[in-house]
């Protein structure tokens, strides 16, 4: 009787466990993702945050304030109260200083994860409407604010690199690279 109590408990725990596997997972590769984006945000000074690789291409700036709106508008699409605080017609022209852009990436981290970790099943089933043509869901939403978080992120190393900044998380002790 003890071991049928056990292994039952043990089935209704993992059970519980995967139902939110995908919040769990999600959240937490958006996690890993704002505390990347957030060295590159620390490492870069504040004079090269104006830096761009060209004319007409967003400056190193420019892009964390792109995705602060893009986290802001994906969680929005999942149900998301944002901040009244927040003016997201004014998040890339407004945001300039680098502290500025940091503390606005915190804060729009925070919603989009706590959305995405907080989602139901059937929250994450809900039909969304996108700017863009196809059929989604806030399943979609949070999918598309990781490969988002992820494609940036790398824009940004590329544009630290190309400054001779190296991603604070690939120096050994050694003083050295990856």
């Amino acid at each position: 009787m003890k071991t049928l109590l056990l292994l039952s408990t043990m089935v209704a725990c993992l059970s519980l466990q995967a139902q939110n596997q995908f919040q769990n997972e999600a959240s937490g590769t958006l996690a890993f993702y704002s505390d990347r984006i957030m060295q590159l945000a620390d490492a870069v000074p504040a004079d090269k945050y104006s830096w761009s690789p060209e004319e007409g291409v967003r400056t190193f700036g420019e892009v964390l304030a792109h995705v602060v709106s893009a986290n802001y508008f994906f969680a929005m699409k999942m149900g998301a109260v944002i901040p009244e605080t927040v003016d997201m017609m004014g998040i890339e022209k407004n945001l300039k200083t680098k502290e500025q852009l940091k503390t606005a990436l915190q804060d729009s981290y925070k919603v989009v994860i706590d959305v995405v970790k907080n989602s139901s099943k059937a929250d994450l089933e809900e039909k969304v409407e996108f700017p863009f043509p196809g059929e989604f869901t806030s399943m979609s939403a949070a999918l598309i604010a990781v490969s988002h978080s992820s494609e940036h992120m790398g824009q940004l190393i590329a544009y630290c690199r190309t400054n001779g900044i190296t991603p604070p998380w690939s120096v050994t002790d050694e003083g050295g690279q990856d």
